[in-house]
């Protein structure tokens, strides 16, 4: 039975004493035991609050409450199991096989008035932890890290969380959860634990209203928004206690998304070289594109490469990053970018048709390259750390990286070619759509018969390359053309992921023009 004073404190919280009365609350007294330990015994006038803990019609705990000298004093019955609040829930066959087929969700709360809160705004499937919220700081005033998954954790010395174990099998069998704790640090310190122990595909989070309702006793005469539940009931209603557990969203989980959490995203601006309008209609670059481009030895694949690059930043204004292994930066891979440039070959250069096309490629060119002072070789984190810097120096929009196999690889023992390969490329990837730039590997086949076409299954390595390019570009000379047609060129679109927006496969017929050292549209 309870107090007349225990009785007008649960009214004042907005609950109900006829509630309180079947849940078990009653009223007692501290007094001692033979042993002299404190224990409470019933006393319907007594100043102990004891709330009782079921599994079934047994008592395995109970908590009392009551104040000391001004102080708020807490106590548990002396080694008594750890169970959660309302475990009956657990227990009954009827609200088990709601929960088990989530027809209805198991809310958990951090107090036992908060879960009374939510039992009379029309729950009967709501339960609490027994020993409130963990400590949100250490001990020098700093957040304590959750990690997001329970690895970490011995169920063997979980004893704050102890009382999972109790009824664990059937915890387990419940669909989903509503985590439904305080809004506070600690409480936000609970739900992730509680999360990473229930399983985050499980669970859901409430979010508490913003109006500011509730009496703050740390600043009189200001008020602040609801923490918990039995306020939200109290300040707000049975109501908002319902639109706040229906509004419940799922608990996110790092690397699902629904189409809502992405922003709204036009297609990426696609732009063309304009060497030949077939061209420009079988292949276009954007940002964050990964391009692959092979072909045999000696038909010009890194020319058509710094060609179109060039007119990238000539035409489009898109600021370039190249790591060239093969070419020496200056004279031979800037006179290509120069010639590229001017659409002409440098015996036809005026004295100021040089100095303007210098002028360019130091304005939009920029070089990876070896450093005597740097004892690092030049591998791929090399090249994408000193391509991250450019973007955010410069804005480039272009890396290349001229060929793969000049770049520096130390493969770990434990992982195969292919295995690094793939791993590689997911890098240049991220790459690629982390900082909007395209980028464009040049990767030389493995050997094959020169009478044949080489596909981009045959670069060495691994068949990654084709299977993870956006853009697969071949650059072929025919054999059995070369005496006939010695400058005729087949520009092979091998794969285009963005059909019909960013190309088509196919092949393009170009010419080679042996005096200016550039590819023109066919009819050249």
């Amino acid at each position: 039975m309870l107090s007349e004073r225990h009785a007008r404190g649960i009214e004042e919280r907005s609950l109900s004493i006829e509630l309180a009365a079947d849940m078990g609350l009653y009223s007692g007294r501290l007094s001692r035991d033979g042993r002299d330990n404190v224990i409470v015994e019933r006393d319907p006038e007594g100043p102990v609050l004891c709330i009782p803990y079921f599994e079934g019609d047994a008592e395995v705990n109970c908590k009392y409450r009551w104040s000391q000298d001004g102080e708020r004093r807490f106590m548990q019955k002396k080694d008594a199991a750890k169970t959660v609040y309302n475990a009956n829930v657990l227990l009954n066959p009827e609200t088990m096989n709601r929960l088990a087929a989530g027809s209805d969700s198991l809310i958990w709360t951090e107090g036992e008035f908060d879960c009374q809160a939510v039992l009379l705004s029309g729950y009967d499937t709501c339960i609490s932890v027994p020993d409130g919220a963990p400590p949100a700081r250490d001990k020098n005033g700093k957040l304590i890290h959750v990690p997001e998954d329970d690895r970490d954790i011995d169920p063997e010395d979980d004893d704050k969380f102890s009382f999972l174990g109790r009824l664990m099998d059937s915890i387990m069998e419940v669909k989903h959860h509503i985590i439904a704790v305080d809004g506070d640090e600690p409480g936000g310190r609970l739900a992730k634990e509680l999360v990473r122990r229930l399983g985050v595909a499980k669970c859901f989070w409430i979010e508490y209203p913003k109006d500011e309702v509730v009496p703050d006793k740390k600043r009189k005469g200001k008020l602040r928004p609801c923490k918990d539940m039995n306020e939200v009931r109290k300040y707000l209603g049975a109501e908002k206690v319902r639109e706040i557990i229906e509004n419940a969203k799922p608990w996110p989980v790092k690397g699902l998304f629904r189409l809502n959490d992405y922003p709204d995203v036009e297609l990426p601006s696609m732009i063309e070289l304009g060497i030949s309008k077939t061209l420009d209609d079988h292949m276009k670059l954007y940002p964050g594109q990964f391009v692959i481009a092979t072909g045999i030895p000696n038909v010009g694949k890194s020319t058509f490469i710094n060609q179109i690059v060039t007119l990238a930043a000539k035409k489009h204004k898109w600021p370039v990053a190249v790591f060239s292994g093969e070419k020496d930066v200056k004279p031979f891979l800037a006179q290509e970018l120069m010639t590229a440039f001017l659409d002409k070959g440098k015996p036809d250069w005026s004295f100021e048709e040089k100095k303007r096309a210098e002028a360019f490629v130091q304005r939009y060119f920029q070089f990876i390259d070896y450093d005597d002072s740097l004892e690092d070789e030049i591998d791929l984190k090399f090249v994408l750390d000193r391509a991250a810097a450019a973007v955010f120096r410069d804005g480039v929009k272009l890396l290349i990286i001229d060929p793969w196999n000049e770049l520096e690889h130390s493969r770990p023992m434990n992982i195969s070619l292919t295995e690094y390969v793939g791993q590689a490329i997911r890098k240049l990837k991220r790459f690629a759509k982390m900082f909007g730039v395209c980028v464009i590997v040049v990767a030389h086949p493995k050997k094959i018969d020169l009478k044949s076409i080489p596909t981009l299954y045959d670069i060495s390595d691994s068949a990654h390359w084709y299977n993870k390019a956006d853009l697969g570009i071949i650059v072929h000379a025919d054999p059995e053309r070369a005496a006939e047609a010695p400058n005729e060129r087949q520009i092979i679109i091998a794969k285009v992921r963005l059909k019909r927006i960013a190309g088509l496969t196919g092949i393009v017929p170009l010419n080679f023009d042996d005096k200016a050292g550039l590819f023109r549209k066919h009819d050249f």
